[in-house]
């Protein structure tokens, strides 16, 4: 296995794996109690999270406005900074303190072999690996911004030339890629400086905030869709497939950032 330097100040502030299968029923209450048992070593806190969805519907010439409310179980770490939510067709964990890939890793296998043991599903459908990241650099010559040359590819940056025949400074871009492969597989690359941040702090999954400022995000979303076959829903199957989706993540991010930026900022404690 190829070693992977940890960063001291490493840029990621959200990773989040989801395994999207076809739709169960709504678990039971033992059933969650079960759940709540197995998972107690790794997520000791139980509760639950409502999401809201709305639907428009056209009626009499009006549109009308439909808003449901659903509700999940979720466990979460006593830091509340990593959390397993289980909807009828997800499973879904999100850390804000990541560590390492193998850490997530353990997770979604406990995750996995707990969800199978009390009602397992027909399938898996989607499997996908988010990162974020907020980099942050100083900014230099008494500019309010960072000269981003210094600290990402510049292919990242646009055409901002046009910024200086304006006499117009650059204050914020945003851009996506869509990388496919034939294996039914994808990496979706969202990007650009922004200010405040990329991921907030929510009392469902806690982040330290360090002071708002300039950032440069790179969201990096790596997944595999199934087409018409459905396979089974097992451990070895998810955790080889998630593998697999994470081998490029980060190459795909080391590629995108300079040595002046690992040097003085990823590797300063």
């Amino acid at each position: 296995m190829t070693t992977r330097e940890i960063y001291a100040n490493p840029p990621i502030v959200l990773m989040a794996v989801e395994v999207r299968h076809p739709t169960c029923d709504p678990l039971e209450r033992r059933q969650i109690n079960q759940l709540s048992t197995l998972l107690r070593q790794a997520w000791p806190l139980p509760g639950e999270i409502n999401e809201v969805s709305v639907e428009f519907q056209a009626g009499a010439g009006v549109p009308a406005m439909q808003q449901t409310v659903a509700t999940h179980p979720r466990w979460t770490t006593r830091d509340r900074r990593t959390a397993l939510t289980v909807r009828q067709n997800s499973l879904v964990i999100e850390t804000t303190l990541y560590g390492s890939y193998e850490r997530v890793r353990g997770l979604l296998e406990q995750a996995l072999v707990a969800r199978i043991s009390v009602a397992p599903p027909a399938g898996v459908e989607r499997i996908g690996l988010r990162y974020v990241d907020e980099i942050r650099a100083p900014a230099e010559n008494g500019n309010a911004m960072p000269d981003w040359m210094n600290w990402v590819d510049s292919a990242l940056l646009g055409p901002t030339h046009i910024g200086g025949e304006l006499n117009l400074i650059p204050a914020a871009n945003e851009g996506v890629l869509v990388f496919s492969s034939p294996h039914n597989r994808a990496l979706v690359l969202r990007y650009g400086a922004q200010d405040a941040y990329a991921v907030q702090s929510t009392p469902e999954l806690r982040r330290p905030l360090p002071p708002p400022g300039p950032l440069f995000k790179l969201d990096i979303d790596s997944y595999w869709q199934s087409d018409d076959e459905v396979p089974e829903f097992t451990v070895d199957r998810i955790l080889g497939q998630t593998d697999a989706l994470h081998e490029p993540v980060r190459g795909v991010f080391e590629s995108l950032i300079t040595d002046r930026l690992r040097k003085e900022v990823l590797r300063h404690d």
